[in-house]
C-alpha cells in the first residue's frame, strides 16, 4: 500500500485534477460489481483537497469525472460510438444526476466529520440520497413506469437490489479518497486532541 501511496502523492503534485479524474475513469471501467463505483464518493469527499485546489477547480474535476466515466463506460463496455454517447448525454436524467453528485460536492464539508462513524452515518444518508434521485430520473424518463405515484414506489422497489452494493462501494471508495486525500480538513483539525494540535 505504502508503494502505491507515494507514486499517488507524487502524481496528485504534478497534476491533481487529471489524477482524480483518471482515479474515477480507471475504477468505473476495470471489472466490479455492478453499481460498485466510486463518483458518489468522490463528490462527497472532494472538499479533502479544497487546501491545494479552487472549489472551481474541485467543481471541474467532479464534473469531468462524471463525463469521463460516463464516456469510458458507454464507448469501450457498451460499444457506443460518438454520436450514441452525445445522445446519451442529451438526456435530462443524466444531468439530473451530475447536478445531484455536485449537490453532494456542496454537503460534503457540513456532513465531514472523522472517524470510522461519520463514513459508517454519513455516507449511507448519500447513498440513499442519490438512490431516490436516480430511480426518480428512470421513473420520469425512462419509460419503464407510469408517470403516477405507484409506478414512482414501483420504481424505488426494483432499484432495491441493487443498493446494497451501492452502499457498499459508498463507504469502501470514501474510506479510500480520505486515505488518499493531502491533508486533513479542517473539521478534523479541529477534532484532534489539543495534544495533537500542538505537534
Amino acid at each position: 500500500m505504502q508503494p502505491f501511496l507515494t507514486r499517488w502523492n507524487s502524481l496528485f503534485a504534478k497534476w491533481p485534477a487529471a489524477a482524480l479524474v483518471l482515479v474515477v475513469v480507471l475504477f468505473r471501467i476495470l471489472p466490479h460489481p455492478v453499481n460498485f463505483a466510486p463518483t458518489l464518493a468522490l463528490a462527497w469527499n472532494l472538499h479533502r483537497w479544497s487546501s491545494v485546489s479552487s472549489k472551481f477547480t474541485l467543481g471541474l474535476v467532479l464534473f469531468l469525472a462524471c463525463l469521463g466515466g460516463d464516456w469510458a463506460v458507454n464507448s469501450l463496455l457498451y460499444n457506443m460510438d460518438t454520436a450514441q454517447n452525445l445522445t446519451y448525454l442529451a438526456q435530462p436524467g443524466v444531468w439530473v444526476l451530475y447536478l445531484t453528485y455536485g449537490l453532494l460536492f456542496l454537503m460534503g464539508p457540513l456532513a465531514s466529520r472523522p472517524g470510522l462513524s461519520g463514513t459508517l452515518v454519513r455516507v449511507p444518508l448519500a447513498s440513499l440520497l442519490f438512490f431516490v434521485v436516480s430511480n426518480t430520473t428512470v421513473w420520469l424518463w425512462g419509460g419503464m413506469y407510469p408517470t403516477n405515484l405507484g409506478g414512482w414506489v414501483t420504481a424505488l422497489v426494483a432499484g432495491l437490489p441493487f443498493l446494497p452494493m451501492a452502499l457498499t462501494g459508498d463507504v469502501l471508495y470514501t474510506a479510500l479518497f480520505r486515505r488518499l486525500s493531502p491533508v486533513p480538513t479542517q473539521q478534523e483539525v479541529q477534532s484532534l486532541p489539543l495534544a495533537s494540535k500542538d505537534i
